[in-house]
Order: structure tokens, then C-alpha cells, then sequence
């Protein structure tokens, strides 16, 4: 499968941005967790399940815009190299 040097940025692209938010969620989500895990609902568990949620989500979140800007780079350089 070739990409067309002529196309879009990688990261314009709507899955790639789909799937930041999503992890982005994610990351909120398990933020809420850890805060009110304990609290609200008695529950040590949930909280380190929120926790450990947040961490791999933003691991992956990290990883995934680290990847997007790999792209993005060659990309460019594609596009000026022709």
C-alpha cells in the first residue's frame, strides 16, 4: 500500500484523531475513578483499577501522538523532497 505524497497530513486523518479522543476519555475516565473510586462507593479496588486505567491509557496516548508526529515528519519530508 503506497501513500500519496501529494495527500493529507497523517494526523488529519479520522481515526487518528478518534482514537486520541477516545484515549483521552479514557484517561479522564480513569482520573475519576481513582478520585472517587474509595470514596463514593466504598471501593478500594475501583479506585486502583481507575488508576492503572489512566496510566495505560496516557502510556498509549503518549505513544500514539509520538507515532503521529513520526509520520507527520516523513510525510513532510516526502512532500519536500519531490
Amino acid at each position: 500500500m503506497t501513500q500519496d505524497p501529494e495527500g493529507s497530513d497523517p494526523r488529519d486523518d479520522g481515526i487518528y484523531r478518534t482514537a486520541l479522543v477516545v484515549l483521552a476519555v479514557s484517561v479522564l475516565l480513569g482520573a475519576v475513578l481513582t478520585l472517587t473510586g474509595e470514596i463514593f462507593f466504598g471501593s478500594r479496588a475501583l479506585a486502583n483499577a481507575g488508576l492503572g486505567m489512566a496510566v495505560i491509557a496516557g502510556a498509549a496516548y503518549g505513544v500514539f501522538r509520538l507515532l503521529g508526529r513520526r509520520a507527520a515528519r516523513k510525510h513532510d519530508a516526502e512532500r519536500k523532497r519531490d
